[in-house]
């Protein structure tokens, strides 16, 4: 048995596509491609593969990672051709390499988010505020109560009027939603934030 990483790249084109629906999308196209994958026991079997860190929807990507299991020691490079012919317009595959155990889900520790933003006010102004405060509360998107976001933002990146990236907490052990920073900003600072897109830049693996 083999165990491949794969990164990919999950474009605009299909930000909106959620993350169940991309695990089948992504079992589909290994189907399509005739490799010789590893499927789970049980009354419903299914493809054994992992992914890093779910998306949320309306999100793109430059940097997702899935650990997929094969029954061949395929080369990497075959499988990556093989895969990157079947699956569907707007996800890209990067690189595939091989590892000896997966515990993707447990290495993710941090992230990079790219957002483009409309704002009524001055965006500078209103993430140095933000970064500054010693708490910063917002409602979590379930409206289960709030959630202090500060320890989970290490660095702010502003570019232009619209742009602006955000170094934060990712994985298992804590993970900052990226639209919880918009609706910190608009509640810290007084600001109309209107979200034009999000991206994550890249998302860092304690083992790479």
């Amino acid at each position: 048995m083999k165990i491949i990483r794969f990164k990919f790249r999950k474009t605009e084109k299909v930000k909106y596509v959620a993350h169940v629906d991309m695990i089948n999308a992504f079992s589909r196209a290994l189907r399509r491609a005739e490799l010789d994958v590893y499927y789970t026991r049980g009354f419903n079997p299914s493809i054994r593969m992992v992914f890093a860190l779910p998306l949320p929807v309306g999100v793109s990507s430059d940097s997702e990672y899935v650990d997929i299991w094969f029954n061949t020691e395929y080369e990497c490079r075959y499988a990556l051709n093989k895969f990157s012919q079947a699956l569907p317009d707007g996800f890209e595959l990067l690189e595939a390499y091989t590892i000896e155990k997966s515990t993707l889900m447990e290495d993710v520790g941090s992230a990079i988010y790219g957002f483009r933003v409309n704002c009524n006010g001055n965006l500078k102004k209103a993430l140095d505020k933000l970064i500054s405060l010693d708490s910063i509360e917002v409602e979590k998107s379930n409206k289960k109560g709030l959630v202090n976001i500060l320890p989970y933002l290490y660095k702010i990146d502003y570019y232009d009027e619209n742009r602006f990236t955000v170094l934060c907490k990712a994985g298992a052990k804590g993970n900052l939603h990226p639209r919880l920073l918009l609706k910190a900003l608009e509640k810290y600072t007084g600001i109309q934030v209107e979200e034009l897109s999000i991206n994550r830049n890249k998302l860092f693996l304690k083992v790479q």
